[in-house]
């Protein structure tokens, strides 16, 4: 262990101890200035850290004493970890086993099945250790725009400005909040050495195309005629206010009579251009896009503003644009010293996603979804709990890539108003008596209808802002991070224990036979059932549903004058997810066999020696399945991106709009032709690419624990940690 590490130490246990630097210099037999120095990190000497170390345990510090044993355990296989890591104890287990198996397979004598079954399980082992040697986890909050997750976020996380006499508490929070289209992209809140703001600026082409939207939008409605029937189109709220206070194009108002009215200077604008080209060069040439080149801002104490106060005004003018040298944001980071600190030794990120307007299964949730160690909560109104988005998210987990929903990965966050809970009645018509009761009526309610779909395991939590505990929300949510790791320190736990097990009985020859004969039997189930299931359903179809369900029509607009690839619906996206969604179909009877093979090996007595073995082929099984459905995805948007959105199809799309009711059916019909007619290959180029993909990434990867032969340097890490199957010489 890092020595500075160390001694950064040595104040954090005195601390714990309530010593004072003077009793423990005492002790110690070192200068007071010494020990205030060496807390600092100033002073390295090891020996005279470990007499203060002495000291404290002469103080009676217990905690002292484990970190004496702590700096002096050897770490050969796994990234030493943090003395507070609460997994900590887990990890020396790995490291001590991990040690074990390299000196057993530093044995060329020693029989190659019990070696592949090693070598498996060390792969595991550092994985699994990997992750929890790590303490960054994110929590990332998802909802429909204006359910009130900016506003949850920041009560629960203390996100407040002071509190003032005149004020309503709901009117503190730093976050900008009110009733939906407030935050224009995401925002990630975390630790940092002082308070302060870092942008992530939008891409110019982005940046490009939604100020070409507005002025379309714009265009559009100034020169509607009186009695057109078809659609107007329109840009969020957020991202026109932005575009306004950017350009200097705010709307300004002027009372007449003692009645607000308000002038628009876009109208005028229009009236002055001679056409939409022109128009949105002007507005561009106003935003002074060169001069934006400040993506961090520090708070200053010259200001005389409480730290917050100032977090809060100068996030809300970066958001809505109004700072001249800031660009307009992709994501928007909030730095607060100390961030997080409810959350013991983890290093948190809270991450506001950009509020769900029409489709939920967009890429960027996805991306939190699939990442190990994000904790997805998803927020809904209590009413209306779980929630339409909620829902369609956890049908996606489900469908998409058969997700398991009682890990911790994910959550839904209820947001009741005053008076809602206790609105709630039991099965006798009864009203709740409490808001904790109406909280139990809910959650049986949430959580029943969840069952009935076969999403079983969801927390299901509640916060009033006004009313609740922000406390006892921060707990639960971290009760679901502590759920994450749990699972992946019971992993290791029985990784280790199989690897042990192995080593101590790898002199009896029936744990051989047993492994082998385990192999055989795989090997005999592999080659019998090893094709994949036919198509089920053609990938894009899922593309088209989702065009089908749009919610506004402005937005399928928006993702046409964009080759289909828009934030708020990427249709190459939704073509891969329903790439993965067949893929999870065809394979589906697949993998029931092989769990029926694996229990009836389970319950054979004579394979009892073998038990690990055979837990490591559903191990394997399920690793496979999870690569299989991600490849799948993956492999669908890397065949059509390219043919799809450099397609003049989205011409023919895009100039649908203005032709009267009917503007969705309209593209659907356009993508459906060119999916079935345009480009059918692709659906065979697909088919064979899946057929490429189930080979290398389930068969190989089970019929490798059915292979004799050791494996060649440099081969592919998945294709290693074989067990040994018998010869037809030596059978």
């Amino acid at each position: 262990m890092q020595i500075t590490a160390t001694a950064s130490a040595v104040a954090r246990l005195r601390a714990s101890l309530g010593a004072t630097q003077s009793e423990v210099a005492k002790i110690a037999g070192v200068d007071q200035s010494r020990l205030s120095r060496m807390e600092k990190g100033e002073v390295v000497a090891p020996e005279e850290i470990r007499r203060v170390l002495n000291a404290l345990v002469e103080l009676g510090s217990e905690d002292a004493k484990g970190f004496i044993r702590f700096i002096d355990f050897e770490w050969s296989f796994i990234e030493p970890p943090s003395f507070w890591n609460p997994e900590r104890a887990s990890l020396e287990i790995a490291e001590e086993t991990l040690a074990k198996i390299e000196e057993f397979l530093g044995d060329d004598e020693q029989p190659w099945p019990l070696r592949r079954q090693l070598e498996r399980r060390k792969g595991d082992l550092l994985r699994a250790s990997s992750f929890l040697t790590r303490l960054k986890h994110n929590i990332a909050f998802v909802g429909d725009i204006g359910v009130g997750k900016s506003t949850a976020i920041s009560f629960v996380f203390d996100l407040l400005v002071p509190e003032k006499a005149e004020d309503r508490s709901i009117n503190r929070p730093v976050l900008e909040t009110g009733a939906g289209g407030t935050t224009i992209c995401e925002v990630h809140i975390k630790s940092g050495p002082e308070f302060g703001l870092s942008v992530i600026p939008m891409d110019e082409a982005d940046l490009t195309d939604l100020v070409s939207d507005f002025c379309a939008a714009k265009w559009a409605t100034a020169h509607r005629n009186e009695g057109d029937t078809f659609e107007t189109p329109a840009v969020s709220r957020e991202v026109e206010r932005a575009i306004r206070n950017m350009s200097g194009l705010v709307r300004k108002r002027t009372m007449v009579e003692s009645k607000p009215t308000y002038h628009d200077p876009i109208h005028e604008l229009i009236r002055n251009c001679q056409g939409e080209d022109e128009f949105r060069a002007r507005i561009l040439g106003s935003m002074n896009l060169p001069e934006r080149t400040n993506t961090e801002i520090w708070y200053e104490s010259g200001t005389r503003k409480h730290p917050s106060e100032w977090m809060r005004e100068t996030f809300r003018a970066v958001n809505n644009g109004r700072m001249a040298d800031v660009p307009l944001p992709r994501s928007i980071a909030l730095i607060v010293p100390d961030f997080g600190k409810a959350f013991g030794e983890f290093e948190i990120t809270v991450v506001d996603t950009k509020g769900v307007d029409d489709v939920a299964v967009r890429e960027d949730l996805d991306h939190r979804l699939k990442d190990p160690r994000t904790s997805v909560v998803l927020c809904s109104r209590f009413n209306d709990a779980p929630g339409t988005s909620a829902k369609a998210l956890l049908q996606h987990m489900k469908q998409t890539f058969s997700e398991r929903f009682d890990t911790g990965k994910v959550s839904i966050l209820s947001l009741p108003r005053s008076g809602e809970a206790r609105e709630m009645k039991d099965d006798m018509g009864d009203q709740a008596l409490s808001d904790e009761e109406g909280y139990e009526f809910k959650k049986m309610q949430v959580s029943g209808e969840l069952d009935a779909e076969e999403m079983s395991g969801v927390s299901v939590l509640f916060f009033n802002v006004e009313m609740d505990k922000a406390s006892q929300v921060r707990e639960e949510l971290f009760g679901q991070l502590e759920r994450m790791r749990t699972t992946v320190s019971e992993r290791l736990f029985d990784l280790c224990a199989a690897a042990t097990e192995i080593i101590e009985n790898h002199e009896q020859h029936a744990v051989t036979a047993a492994i082998e004969e385990v192999a055989r039997r795989l090997n005999t189930f592999l080659r019998g059932n090893g094709k994949l299931g036919a198509r089920e359903r053609h990938a894009y179809e899922e593309a088209l549903s989702t065009v089908r369900g749009v919610r506004y029509a402005s937005t399928l607009w928006a993702a046409t004058r964009r080759s289909g690839e828009y934030y708020g619906l990427n249709i190459v996206h939704q073509v891969g997810v329903g790439s993965a969604r067949d893929a999870r179909l065809r394979s589906r009877d697949w993998f029931a066999k092989i769990e029926g093979h694996v229990n009836e090996l389970t319950a054979d007595e004579d394979l009892t020696l073998a038990k690990h073995s055979i837990e490591q082929i559903g191990a394997v099984a399920d690793a496979s399945r999870r690569a299989f459905l991600e490849g799948a995805q993956q492999i669908a948007m890397e065949i059509y991106r390219a043919p799809l959105t450099q397609d003049p199809v989205w011409s023919d799309c895009s100039s649908e709009w203005g032709r009267g009711p009917g503007f969705k059916g309209r593209v659907e019909s356009h993508l459906q032709a060119w999916f079935d007619d345009t480009r059918p290959e692709l659906k065979e180029t697909l088919d064979e690419r899946l057929n490429a993909l189930w080979e290398r990434s389930v068969i190989a990867p089970l019929m490798q624990l059915t292979e004799e032969h050791e494996p060649e340097d440099g081969s592919d890490p998945e294709r290693e940690n074989v067990l040994a199957f018998p010869s037809a010489a030596s059978a």
